[in-house]
């Protein structure tokens, strides 16, 4: 499985340069996109990386981004990424069919508990603020909680 993972991803088109990144566009806008898109998944891939060493920055997060803006631009850098060793599978699982492991949402699910714990306690409780914070994130649980596992 490895080494068919590995043949595909020599198969594919390198993308070294700015003019090699996609196929040729039809148009300046569309090229455009394409290299913000490919500047976006860059980016985005070094702020995940960041995140492996600091413990409140996730990861998983910006190489989701990452993969995304890569299969747009650069579909050889989203294959790499998928082939990551740890990670490289949960990003996938995401892209592909919208599943999340479970052990992916406890840690999600206990991430946002712990932001909104801690946010109840810096805010010392007030209720309009409280709620403007809490809500969005009791409502980004819930959509964790309902992926597929």
């Amino acid at each position: 499985m490895e080494r068919e993972q590995q043949d595909r991803i020599a198969a594919m088109p390198r993308c070294q340069d700015a003019t090699s990144i996609a196929a040729p566009a039809g148009d300046l806008l569309s090229s455009a996109g394409r290299h913000g898109l490919f500047v976006l998944g860059g980016v985005s891939f070094a702020v995940g990386a960041v995140g492996l060493v600091l413990p409140l920055l996730p990861t998983t997060i910006f190489w989701i981004v990452a993969a995304w803006a890569w299969s747009k631009s650069c579909p050889r850098l989203q294959q790499r990424l998928y082939a990551a060793p740890g990670v490289g599978q949960h990003v996938r699982a995401w892209i592909e069919e919208g599943r999340i492991s479970r052990r992916g949402k406890h840690f999600a699910l206990g991430g946002l508990a712990f932001g909104l714990a801690t946010s109840a306690w810096a805010l010392a409780a007030t209720p309009l603020i409280l709620a403007a914070v809490g809500l969005p994130q009791i409502a980004a649980g819930f959509y964790i909680a309902s992926r597929p596992e």
